[in-house]
């Protein structure tokens, strides 16, 4: 049994237990950009097991080059490990800077079933341990658990000498198609409006964008009057996005010009 490296899209976004939530808001080769929901962001591999190349938060912003390769222990077989370096900078916003060089092993240690607020995954279990470059004491330890079924982490535990043990858990993932290129949010509003306008109820329609990695079906359900008077219809939005598969309840109303916008979120 192995999985393969997944592989982030725009409009892709990820909600854990403790707070943190982040988008892909593009990605330019084999680089992903993230937005988090503090303000930060960050630029790094589909590889998670790599830490992020460069960041920006309020406080500093940084960079690091590692030696692995963006494929680094992929595809994932129990026993795989391997090792590598980092060196990291911080600017901290007074101008300071800081350098710390870090070497790191991970190793797929095994499956586990788990239950996160997301729901139940069969997951790999990775694990990373970290050492100072200069001294190698122990530095933290990264444990991911890793589902194949929705090609993302949903769980990860964090290790750290003299800090709180921290533990994050996947509560809900989904897709935002406003970060699709304007020609496929284009096109995919007018399947909607026809989806919404003359679709049979629980009928999907399909679509797909213009460079084939996505794919979308959407089920309308029974109409109903809005607030407003105005005719209304709730759907469910099905996304295939790269292997994984997001879905959502919404409702939408139509308005003055025909056309049909949601009305939550």
């Amino acid at each position: 049994m192995i999985a393969d490296l997944p592989s982030y899209q725009a409009g892709e976004y990820y909600f854990y237990d403790n707070g943190l939530s982040k988008i892909a808001v593009k990605r330019t080769e084999d680089v992903v950009h993230w937005q988090y929901g503090n303000g930060a962001t960050s630029q790094g591999y589909d590889n998670f097991l790599i830490p992020q190349i460069s960041w920006s938060t309020e406080v500093n912003t940084g960079k690091i080059t590692a030696s692995a390769s963006p494929d680094f222990l992929w595809p994932l077989r129990i026993g795989n490990s391997g090792k590598f370096s980092t060196k990291q900078t911080i600017t901290r916003k007074n101008g300071t800077l800081e350098e710390t060089e870090r070497m790191w092993e991970c190793q797929v240690d095994g499956l586990k079933q788990i239950t996160v607020p997301a729901g139940h995954f069969d997951t790999y279990v990775i694990s990373c341990n970290r050492h100072s470059a200069t001294d190698g004491k122990w530095r933290g330890r990264m444990t991911y658990y890793y589902s194949p079924e929705i090609r993302q982490y949903v769980k990860l535990t964090k290790e750290y000498p003299g800090r709180p043990y921290a533990v994050e858990q996947l509560s809900r993932s989904g897709f935002n198609s406003k970060y699709l290129i304007e020609k496929d949010q284009n096109t995919l509003q007018k399947t909607l409006n026809k989806t919404l306008e003359s679709g049979a109820a629980g009928v999907a329609r399909n679509w797909k964008s213009s460079f084939g990695k996505i794919s979308v079906w959407l089920i309308p359900y029974q109409g109903y009057t809005g607030v407003e008077g105005q005719q209304c219809r709730e759907y469910r939005s099905v996304y295939a996005v790269a292997g994984r598969i997001h879905q959502h309840t919404r409702k939408a109303c139509k308005t003055a010009d025909g056309s049909w916008r949601g009305v939550d979120s």
